[in-house]
């Protein structure tokens, strides 16, 4: 049963926000006005590796807890991301990476998908303790691709991945895309077209290297999926959990009565809690 707190804010969002995330908007400016609302510091340890940048996050521990954020491939990583990756990398005893990729419509295909694919490369590379990777949304697409790239190649993956309201298929072929259409308390179809749009610029969904739904490898180190039962992309979590379950990944979904679109970055809601309690047992068995 949802909480009270997330009824109150499916209810607000479904009257001041729906509306205009489902418009026609100018990424660029919302980018601007978004940027302005921020308060944290993206901290004092920054790294670059090709073109996008890792704000390093806390000092102790072996392990490594990457965070690659979505933001429809149009927006930064923001505050409530790193409060997110803060509050779990406190809770695990691990030092964070929050990863700043280059983003639409000014950098569209493949400009994301290569620095994303390079950081984990690097880090893999250099980390000798465990490595952790959460992604959310847009993040999916690019994490997702990315590592069943390094799959194919032989190339050491991450130790656990967890997925938070994963985009897998920028075809929009699940189902949920028109069944939550009106249930999501975010999104319509229309807003996860508007960023596919900015970001594609005219390269194929459906091709292996875009989306990894449509990828002929799936096997990945064991996963943990989060997603709320009436999210818009709702399917692309609970589709292709099911393609790499078959691939023979150890995959976990957990399915949150009528959670908004990465409810975990809502630290107000119990939900939130919740979630980072579980992700943290799952890494934490890693």
């Amino acid at each position: 049963m949802p909480s009270e707190e997330m009824r109150a804010f499916n209810e607000e969002a479904r009257t001041t926000r729906k509306q205009m995330l489902n418009s026609d908007y100018d990424p660029v400016a919302m980018r601007s006005l978004l940027a302005a609302a921020d308060t944290m510091d993206p901290g004092p340890s920054i790294k670059h590796i090709g073109d996008a940048l890792l704000e390093l996050r806390g000092s102790d521990g072996d392990a490594l807890l990457v965070y690659v954020p979505g933001g429809g491939f149009c927006f930064p990583g923001g505050d409530s991301h790193r409060t997110l990756l803060d509050r779990l990398c406190s809770k695990l005893g691990t030092r964070g990476a929050l990863v700043q990729y280059r983003l639409a419509p000014e950098h569209p295909f493949p400009a994301a998908h290569d620095d994303v694919e390079r950081v984990l490369r690097a880090l893999l590379a250099e980390q000798t303790g465990p490595l952790f990777l959460m992604c959310d949304s847009a993040g999916g697409v690019l994490v997702l691709s990315a590592c069943l790239k390094l799959a194919a190649e032989g190339h050491r993956l991450p130790d656990r991945i967890v997925g938070l309201s994963v985009l897998t298929d920028m075809a929009m072929t699940g189902r949920s895309n028109v069944s939550n259409a009106d249930a999501d308390p975010l999104f319509g179809p229309q807003a996860v077209i508007h960023k596919i749009r900015h970001y594609l610029q005219g390269a194929n969904p459906t091709s292996e290297g875009v989306s990894p739904y449509w990828s002929a490898n799936a096997k990945l180190p064991p996963c943990l999926f989060l997603v709320g039962s009436t999210e818009t992309m709702r399917d692309d979590t609970l589709r292709f959990a099911e393609r790499t379950r078959q691939a023979g990944t150890d995959v976990t979904v957990s399915v949150y009565g009528e959670a908004p679109h990465v409810f975990p970055l809502l630290a107000m809601l119990p939900e939130a809690g919740q979630a980072v309690d579980e992700i943290a047992a799952f890494l934490q068995t890693g």
